[in-house]
């Protein structure tokens, strides 16, 4: 495959997990789980082949992350599909989000003023991201499966405080030369 057409087509399969979000979403309000189920398992292949096809492909044509804010959308969506159709879910295990969302909020200024500042993507991360996209499908699945639950928020955690440090480190590495 050439490089050009593995970033078309890893672009396309990016675009339509973006997409997917909306059919997702009305479907999830009228608590149709197994149609949830199945787009939903089918936008999680597309970020696993994109994945694939875009390490074959040419370089993005912009410097936008298209495949990271696509990552971040779906998360943020899995978080609200899952306040659809899993209602205890967050009475249950909302310790967590507060300290989820106080490191994004810290993360997405830093990407905002600092835009030559390239994002990692770090194994754990790529791990954890991968587990949380099975968090809704056991859910639906077998209802609360507890210590799984707790692994995904923890991993969860634990990625998004390692990708902060990162972006610390990279922070003051990029200004400690212009102190200088």
């Amino acid at each position: 495959m050439k490089p050009d057409t593995a970033r078309i087509i890893a672009d396309t399969l990016t675009w339509a997990r973006i997409v997917s979000v909306v059919p997702i979403t009305l479907l999830a309000w009228y608590e149709f789980r197994w149609w949830v189920f199945g787009l939903y398992i089918a936008a999680a292949l597309t970020d696993l082949f994109d994945g694939i096809i875009a390490r074959r492909a040419s370089p993005p044509a912009s410097d936008t992350d298209l495949d990271g804010l696509a990552d971040l959308l779906f998360s943020a969506m899995t978080l609200v599909w899952l306040w659809l159709l899993v209602p205890y879910f967050f009475p249950q295990y909302w310790g967590y989000f507060p300290v989820l969302v106080l490191l994004e909020i810290f993360m997405i200024p830093v990407r905002i003023r600092r835009p030559d500042l390239t994002v990692p993507h770090h194994q754990f991360g790529r791990f954890g991201m991968a587990l949380f996209f099975f968090l809704l499908p056991v859910l639906i699945l077998w209802g609360d499966v507890s210590w799984f639950v707790h692994l995904v928020l923890i991993t969860g955690v634990a990625a998004k405080v390692h990708l902060g440090v990162t972006i610390i480190r990279r922070s003051r590495a990029r200004r400690a030369p212009a102190a200088r």
